[in-house]
C-alpha cells in the first residue's frame, strides 16, 4: 500500500486496476524515478556450443 502512495495511485486507480497492471505501474515509475539503475542482464542468443554445455 506505501508503494501505491508513493506512486500516487488513488483508491478509484486501484479498484480499476488489476493486481498484474498495479505492479507494472509501480515498475514502470521506479524505473523512470532511477533512470541511472544500471540495466538488467543482456540476454544472448544460445548457439550450438551453449546447447551442447546444457
Amino acid at each position: 500500500m506505501v508503494l501505491c502512495h508513493e506512486c500516487k495511485l488513488t483508491h478509484d486507480d486501484l479498484e480499476t486496476m488489476t493486481i498484474g497492471m498495479t505492479l507494472d505501474y509501480i515498475d514502470e515509475y521506479i524505473e523512470m524515478k532511477n533512470p541511472d539503475k544500471k540495466p538488467k542482464q543482456q540476454t544472448i542468443t544460445a548457439s550450438q556450443h551453449h546447447f551442447d554445455n546444457f
